[in-house]
């Protein structure tokens, strides 16, 4: 969770409220379920994200020409490199992952391919505040919430959540304000808040929508995210 002050304090509750929201999507209820390894074949889909987050932050980084965010970028692309190959020598080492097999051998389902493509084009199309709000603050922060919430429950099935899943547990409270403090700042019901609010809902939506597909809950019954100005219309104000 969210604690410290740092700028834009409306965004920064925002987030959170999405995040709270975001713990009680049916994903988590389907873990807290989980009493064998089998249970979780969503890891494999996992391992898109993280190779596709890794992509996005390093091409973040390649890319810059920006001085004031190079070395924050860099620091992120750094720390994240070898997360993918840790992932799969984790699986493997429990046996979800055949020690021949490459860990693509089951294709990713359309909605983690919707998320992962979202981070290349956020660095690839969109402005650095949107990367920063994409890739930092929200994708991040909600990892934070992902790893305390997972690790336990893999421990708990024989499942010891060590190297991938410590270094995140760690890595993850720092990563999700990163280059926060650099962005230019508005207020929430300016054209630029509004943008930023409306970047916030997106990704927090693709990211419900991949947390539905690896429940294997159908999509049918999955919770459509309320928007910015819905939230506040139901008297939880972003501002």
């Amino acid at each position: 969770m969210l604690t410290r002050t740092i700028p834009m304090q409306w965004l920064i509750e925002l987030v959170q409220e999405y995040r709270d929201i975001i713990k009680t999507n049916v994903f988590y209820k389907t873990v807290s379920l989980a009493s064998s390894p089998s249970d979780f074949q969503w890891i494999r889909q996992l391992y898109y994200l993280s190779s596709d987050f890794t992509a996005a932050v390093a091409l973040r980084y390649g890319s810059c020409h920006e001085p004031r965010f190079r070395d924050a970028f860099g620091e992120h692309a750094s720390e994240e490199v070898t997360h993918p190959e840790e992932l799969a020598h984790w699986m493997r080492s429990w046996g979800l992952l055949a020690p021949d097999e490459q860990p693509t051998s089951i294709p990713p389902t359309f909605e983690t391919l919707a998320l992962g493509s979202y981070f290349i084009r956020s660095v690839m199309r969109e402005s650095i505040a949107h990367q920063i709000i994409t890739l930092n603050l929200v994708t991040e922060g909600l990892a934070c919430d992902f790893y305390a919430i997972i690790n336990p429950k893999l421990a708990e099935v024989g499942l010891t959540p060590k190297g991938y899943w410590l270094v995140h547990q760690e890595a993850d409270m720092e990563h999700q304000i990163l280059g926060l403090d650099l962005i230019p700042e508005c207020e929430s019901n300016s054209p630029e808040g509004k943008v930023y609010a409306h970047t916030v809902w997106e990704v927090f939506s693709l990211w419900s929508q991949v947390f539905y597909s690896w429940s294997k809950m159908p999509m049918e019954h999955k919770q459509q995210l309320a928007t910015p100005v819905e939230l506040a219309v139901k008297g939880k104000p972003v501002s």
